[in-house]
């Protein structure tokens, strides 16, 4: 038995905030872009007698400051029951110097919430394994769908301190369960981009809207 990872680079959405003048937006608290990270596909069968693991990485600017606002994601397997994880997690790493001494690392859980037991919707709880607690079945189908989210987000501002290499985020989930099928999946994690500037004069280390 081996364990199968599958590493996914999600596409990159930005759309920048042109309302302001760029000296009233480093003025204010008020963010400068949207960034969205998106991936959709499917996740291949690890093979006989292996079980599997999904991530996926992608690199933030470390030229600007980031406020995370969503992360969530969606797995979808037809006739059949996921066996996933529960939770997953989000790790952001931010590279303040040289050596894995100077990497500062960030983790923030991902959560998949239960629905009904199974498809039948008629066994009792306790008599059946704990992943089928966590898989929901849209307008009574077949099809058993988990939906993470994070219930905490990260309330510092991601910004580049001085030397600052690079900003890394990786979402994680795993499956220790053994010649498992093929399911789809869904990513959306979306931040908010804010000049330098702003995030050492500005209190805008939250994942709330600002105005």
């Amino acid at each position: 038995m081996a364990l199968v990872t599958t590493s996914v680079t999600p596409e990159v959405r930005l759309t920048p905030f042109t309302g302001l003048s760029t000296i009233r937006r480093e003025r204010s608290g008020i963010a400068r872009a949207e960034e969205i990270h998106s991936a959709f596909g499917t996740w291949d069968a690890a093979g006989a007698g292996n079980y599997r693991g999904l991530i996926f990485t992608w690199d933030l600017d470390p030229a600007y400051g980031y406020v995370l606002m969503d992360c969530s994601a969606a797995f979808i397997l037809s006739a059949d029951h996921l066996k996933m994880e529960a939770n997953g997690f989000l790790e952001i790493t931010t590279n303040t110097g040289p050596g894995a001494a100077q990497i500062e690392r960030q983790y923030y859980g991902m959560q998949a919430y239960p629905s009904r037991q199974n498809a039948a919707a008629n066994t009792a709880i306790g008599s059946i394994p704990a992943f089928e607690y966590n898989s929901q079945y849209p307008s009574g189908t077949d099809t058993s769908t988990m939906i993470f989210n994070m219930p905490v987000k990260p309330t510092a501002l991601l910004y580049p301190f001085p030397g600052v290499n690079d900003i890394s985020c990786s979402v994680v989930f795993g499956e220790h369960f053994a010649n498992d099928a093929s399911m789809g999946y869904r990513l959306y994690c979306r931040f908010l981009q804010y000049d330098v500037t702003q995030g050492y004069n500005y209190v805008v280390q939250s994942p709330a809207l600002t105005r």
